[in-house]
């Protein structure tokens, strides 16, 4: 670090204006707009360069030789964390460099090109921090401490850098932080846990990383991918096609100058999160991780869409200059060109992806959707009959009779695949028996199919309602979850056990036409989202 200043140029004896940054430049890096992780990221950067710049040096001493980086966390002194890692470290001769905002390294082709990461970092997390560190082959231990607010008041362009004898063959940095401007506190913590586990996933599958992050060591799962046939396969008969794997390799070349390679997949069970593609510069995510996924709407469509539950990804990002906090490619223009190239090659024939993810739910219910069908069809019979008895004297008070009962509306044909349960409660003098069945039905236009029946003489009613499963409001709304589902279900029930309280009380013919105007409303326009998914 240096102060600017004036030095004389070649031609006619005029002054040259220094650009080298001052002091005061430090104090602007704790403005800068991080994320927590991606801040952590940066020392972890550094780590992987180190070693595998000193790969061979490290493996000499150590032929099982493995990178172990180790974050740690705690509220004492302010808040303090700790980044330890046993790479090659920082040598001596590279401290003048290292310890200098915005001086680039001399090898900018690993994850540490900037020459920012450990100063912006630490300056942006504490008002404190220490670094000690000691590289192969040399028997000294060396630490250097910064106190941003001596720094800046005295304007300081040196830092102090003491030294202790250690071993000649140990290799570590071991980075403190303290007086933190930034804390890791309850759900953040958890949430770095998360970015991190991705950010690195490539270096964690092959064991070229092992990372802990408050004493939890990360661990990448991988999706599974879904093995089916191609929904278009699957006629009125129910036969389908040959099972395949639904992912396929993309190669794509934007401009003749970047390249994006990698693959992309169906998530054999689809979720609300945890989807997206990730996009990865030198093997290390950039966009696309945790709670911020990477969803184009080009690609994905809006809102929570089928594509949106289940398309995912990995693809490499070659020719396009990143962001210095790396949270971001510099796209140059060709964003768009890539998501309509992207577009195109994730839809292309024999494994068109976007068609497979928005359609194969709705044309073949999975074991897991049939387990939820079957849990909300059990849990809304079991609460309805118990608690309804509870309050359907009140709803009734709201409809005393005035003419004779009717019947309404034809049964729906019963099919194998159905899920049926039965209940039963009584409303004064009266028995009700409800039958309530989730099953597809194509070719039905209602969302709710019913029968009611009222016995002459004992006034018994007889309830038969069928969640059609098939329609299109179900599909798009409810059967990616056993909660949403079973919302549905109580609706249903509510509104059937409403319409037979109307039919006995003699308003039978109003009831019906409620029903459906509801049943039109459902399967037209309240079953499209706010805005197109293609």
């Amino acid at each position: 670090m240096s102060d600017a200043g004036v030095v004389m140029g070649d031609g006619e004896n005029e002054p040259a204006v220094s650009i080298v940054p001052g002091v005061s430049i430090l104090g602007v890096l704790s403005n800068l707009n991080y994320e927590p992780w991606y801040a952590l990221a940066e020392y972890v950067d550094n780590a992987v360069q180190s070693a595998a710049k000193s790969s061979a040096h490290l493996r000499a001493i150590e032929p099982d030789y493995g990178l172990s980086v180790d974050i740690s966390y705690s509220e004492h002194r302010g808040g303090h964390i700790s980044i330890v890692d046993n790479a090659g470290g920082i040598a001596r001769s590279d401290f003048g460099r290292a310890f200098k905002a915005a001086e680039v390294p001399p090898d900018r082709t690993g994850l540490s090109e900037f020459g920012m990461g450990m100063k912006s970092a630490s300056i942006w997390f504490a008002k404190n921090w220490r670094v000690v560190t000691t590289s192969v082959g040399d028997p000294n231990i060396y630490s250097v401490e910064f106190d941003m607010a001596a720094v800046l008041k005295d304007q300081m362009d040196r830092l102090e850098v003491t030294s202790t004898l250690g071993d000649v063959d140990s290799h570590f940095t071991r980075i403190e932080l303290w007086n933190l401007n930034q804390y890791l506190r309850g759900r953040t913590l958890g949430k770095v846990r998360e970015h991190l586990r991705e950010i690195y996933r490539a270096f964690l599958r092959d064991g070229t990383l092992t990372l802990s992050v408050a004493g939890q060591n990360m661990e990448f799962v991988e999706p599974n991918v879904l093995r089916a046939p191609d929904y278009r396969t699957s006629g009125e008969e129910g036969l389908a096609g040959e099972v395949q794997e639904w992912q396929k390799a993309i190669d794509l070349h934007l401009d003749g100058r970047v390249r994006v390679t990698g693959w992309a997949a169906i998530r054999s069970e689809g979720r609300t999160s945890g989807n997206g593609l990730s996009l990865f510069r030198r093997r290390r995510v950039i966009i696309g991780t945790g709670d911020t996924p990477y969803r184009p709407v080009r690609i994905y469509g809006q809102g929570n869409s089928y594509r949106s539950q289940r398309l995912f990804g990995e693809l490499e990002v070659q020719g396009l200059p990143v962001s210095h906090t790396k949270d971001g490619f510099q796209w140059q223009g060709l964003e768009e060109e890539f998501h309509e190239r992207l577009r195109e090659a994730l839809d292309s024939e024999p494994l068109p992806l976007l068609k497979q993810a928005e359609h194969y739910r709705a044309r073949q219910a999975s074991r897991a959707e049939l387990k939820r069908i079957r849990s909300a069809t059990e849990n809304t019979a079991e609460v309805a009959e118990q608690e309804i008895p509870s309050v359907i004297d009140e709803v009734a008070e709201d409809a005393a009779p005035r003419t004779s009962p009717s019947q309404t509306v034809a049964r729906s044909e019963t099919s194998p695949q159905d899920v049926s349960q039965t209940f039963t409660f009584a409303q004064d003098s009266r028995t009700w028996l409800v039958t309530i069945t989730a099953g597809s039905r194509p070719g039905e236009k209602d969302w709710l199919v019913r029968h009611l029946g009222v016995q002459s003489g004992s006034g018994d009613v007889t309830a038969e309602l069928l969640l059609n499963t098939g329609h299109p409001f179900l599909k798009q709304f409810a059967l990616g979850s056993s909660d949403a589902l079973e919302a549905v279900f109580r609706i249903a029930v509510a509104l059937v056990v409403t319409e037979s309280l109307q039919t006995t009380a003699g308003d039978g013919e109003s009831a019906a036409k409620f029903m459906r105007q509801v049943n039109a409303l459902l399967g037209s326009a309240l079953s499209k989202r706010l805005r197109s998914d293609t």
